[in-house]
């Protein structure tokens, strides 16, 4: 009886320390360099090369039903209105329209590089989603340093909080151990305290959403250089808006015919999306383009890995 014990612990034991072993990875980020990112820099980094997976096997890409059962798999925030002034720090109800959505700075062996993020409403306040590879570059088998974040960048101009530090980064196991691009999502801590409050006092903050199914009205927000997309000067240094609805497949929320070119990666999808807020709830984000298909991907999110990382990050 006490060998079956001692039997029983130790491969309890072992899980235990499997599980531990593939958890979700933070990385140490070195102290912030506050006069790394000077203007000039910020101008020459270069929009990051999306991932392009036209030359990989997709598992499926036929559009399937929604069967979602929304009364056991959709869980939802609502998203979160700013309430003070950027420069006076002050409370005012009355505030301009939200600008959660932001250019992602980030560097990596001598090179300045540029993405998509946005604020997500949290209890902490300060956390921000994108895609994976905006945080970690498979080809190095290193997080990206020097990370930082410009909520309301426009027209080659930070946004009216400058820059944010990131303090932290998750990314999913799945693209961290096997670069699988069904899982190309992450998240980042903020740096910032103003008057003891987080950032989406000031800046608003995307709610968000799970298991939408397929014909969602679709916002997508994001920073293309290059690409297709209409009404956009397709620079790398304009936040641009695209509008229709995504199709889910087997594998991802697919658009047809829609090609955000470079920088636009971690851009949200919002539904719901309010233009007199600038809000809505991310369901997704601009992870990747097929171009055999001529298809923009974006992952499905799945809710126990999302709270997941909101957990790693907030420890």
């Amino acid at each position: 009886m006490n060998k079956k014990i001692i039997f029983y612990f130790l491969t309890a034991l072992v899980v235990l320390i499997f599980k531990t072993d593939s958890s979700y990875s933070l990385p140490t980020i070195p102290k912030y360099d506050e006069n790394y990112w000077t203007s000039e820099k910020m101008k020459k980094a270069k929009p990051l090369i999306t991932k392009n997976i036209g030359f990989r096997t997709r598992s499926g890409v036929e559009p399937i039903k929604n069967t979602t059962d929304s009364s056991k798999d959709a869980k939802s925030m609502q998203p979160f209105e700013r309430k003070y002034d950027t420069k006076t720090g002050v409370a005012n109800v009355d505030q301009p329209k939200n600008f959660p959505v932001g250019m992602l700075f980030m560097s990596l062996n001598g090179e300045d590089f540029t993405c998509t993020a946005s604020v997500i409403n949290t209890d902490d306040g300060n956390i921000g989603a994108t895609a994976a590879h905006c945080l970690y570059d498979h080809d190095a088998q290193a997080y990206f340093q020097n990370v930082m974040f410009s909520p309301g960048y426009d027209n080659g101009q930070p946004g009216p909080l400058g820059k944010v530090p990131i303090a932290k980064m998750a990314i999913t196991p799945e693209f961290l151990n096997n670069d699988d691009d069904e899982f190309d999502w992450g998240m980042v801590l903020f740096n910032f305290n103003m008057e003891n409050l987080p950032l989406k006092y000031y800046t608003g903050a995307l709610g968000w959403v799970f298991q939408l199914g397929t014909d969602v009205p679709t916002t997508i927000q994001g920073y293309p250089d290059g690409g297709n997309l209409p009404n956009c000067p397709n620079n790398g240094q304009t936040l641009c808006m695209w509008q229709g609805e995504t199709i889910l497949a087997n594998d991802y929320y697919i658009v047809h015919d829609l090609n955000l070119g470079e920088g636009a990666s971690g851009g949200p999808l919002i539904t719901q999306y309010d233009p007199n807020l600038n809000l809505g709830l991310l369901y997704s984000n601009y992870a990747s383009f097929d171009e055999l298909n001529d298809q923009l991907l974006g992952p499905i999110y799945d809710a126990i890995e999302f709270h997941a990382l909101i957990g790693e990050l907030t420890l």
